[in-house]
């Protein structure tokens, strides 16, 4: 999920897979992790992940994206985090989860906001107020999945 919407890099996925391999008795070491382990590409990776997930059926997965985000946020613009949180979503079998239903919100929102003050002739100062407080209200749900990064940072997301 993380390296769909450019948040992981491949190199840093191969380095925690490599550590579980290292750390892993062989016999419980899926073979896909090898496989992942030894891709050339970003494209193959995406590949084999791909088929391996089939969409994600836990929100966890998707819980540790959104903190992730949420610790990089100052690296993207509004719309930019916009664009990967609606990706993400689209990833998650279940549509009705919490989660979706939450963000979907804030999405259409947002959506809302750029249709009604994106025209020209509107107040700028109100239109401007309305982006930010928009733009607050998604850094606000952003911030409420930052320990799930940080747990995986811990390497404790079984917890």
């Amino acid at each position: 999920m993380g390296m769909l919407i450019d948040l992981l890099k491949r190199e840093d996925l191969i380095r925690e897979i490599d550590d579980f391999i290292s750390e892993t008795p062989t016999e419980e070491i899926p073979h896909v992790f090898y496989v992942l382990s030894l891709a050339k590409s970003r494209r193959d990776m995406l590949e084999l992940l791909t088929d391996l997930a089939k969409g994600v059926d836990e929100e966890l997965p998707s819980c540790i994206v959104v903190g992730l985000l949420y610790r990089n946020r100052e690296q993207y613009t509004t719309k930019a985090l916009y664009g990967k949180i609606d990706l993400l979503l689209a990833l998650l079998k279940d549509q009705d989860s919490e989660l979706v239903i939450q963000f979907r919100g804030l999405l259409e929102a947002y959506e809302a906001a750029q249709e009604a003050y994106g025209v020209r002739f509107k107040r700028k100062k109100a239109r401007e107020r309305m982006l930010a407080k928009n733009e607050k209200a998604l850094i606000d749900m952003l911030s409420k999945f930052e320990h799930y990064a940080n747990e995986f940072d811990d390497k404790n997301w079984e917890s």
